[in-house]
């Protein structure tokens, strides 16, 4: 019994040493494996988000009418600025936009602005943001050190289209535009779309609904997609970690 205690005690602290070496490399790791940059990506869109948005709700009003209804009214600008303030973060230009037109979907709504991904709003944001926060300031220090080695890249990103598991669309405001700040993310298999900017994706979604790649399904509630036609348009909008980095 005390033999297995032993061991025990001597791959309990394995496990420190290896996390807190780690932490050390944590920059280099987070660079190199987890969160790369791309090395460089297709051109921005020349339509202004305020175009893209306006013929986006026109899209989703006679094609996803149950999606536009769901959407809630957007902020003021001082609205988005206060919200900016609480969660200790600037959106984008193409962002700060994007929520004068519309917070989000409804908070209790299970509607996609594109399937798999509900549209968060910025109060939704903030308040995840500092869950997280609050767990981290709670943690354990080898639960810090995991968290420092294989998750603290993604301590800024902002989750502004999510699946729910984790993963979707998200908004980095310590990168600059022309470093993929906005992009796509597949944790299991480390998957990256970057896009040059956010325009760039609502560029997608418009050619999505336009050419019915992103549709109404069966049930007439839910959206579905051509899954390979939406990965062209994305790769041709953006750049992927495959040949992206």
């Amino acid at each position: 019994m005390q033999s297995s205690r032993k061991k025990f005690t001597i791959a309990a602290v394995l496990v420190v040493v290896v996390l807190l070496s780690l932490t050390l490399a944590a920059p280099f790791v987070q660079r190199s494996l987890f969160y790369p940059k791309p090395r460089h990506l297709p051109p921005v869109v020349s339509q202004s988000t305020e175009e893209l948005l306006a013929r986006l709700q026109s899209l989703l009003e006679r094609q996803a009418p149950l999606v536009a209804r769901e959407l809630q009214p957007g902020l003021s600008a001082d609205q988005i600025s206060a919200l900016e303030v609480k969660g200790q973060f600037h959106l984008s230009d193409d962002l700060r936009a994007l929520y004068r037109w519309r917070n989000g979907v409804r908070t209790n709504s299970t509607s996609e602005l594109i399937p798999g991904h509900r549209f968060l709003s910025l109060d939704e944001i903030v308040l995840e943001r500092t869950l997280l926060q609050g767990q981290l300031r709670t943690a354990t220090k080898v639960q810090r050190a995991a968290h420092s080695v294989f998750t603290s890249h993604r301590k800024d990103w902002l989750p502004i289209l999510a699946d729910g598991a984790g993963d979707g669309y998200f908004f980095d405001p310590k990168r600059l535009e022309n470093q993929g700040a906005f992009f796509y993310h597949f944790t299991e298999v480390s998957w990256y779309v970057w896009f040059p900017s956010f325009r760039n994706f609502l560029a997608g979604a418009i050619e999505g609904y336009e050419s019915r790649a992103i549709r109404l399904g069966t049930n007439g509630t839910q959206l579905d997609q051509d899954f390979d036609q939406m990965q062209k348009i994305w790769n041709r909008l953006g750049m992927n970690s495959e040949n992206g980095k």
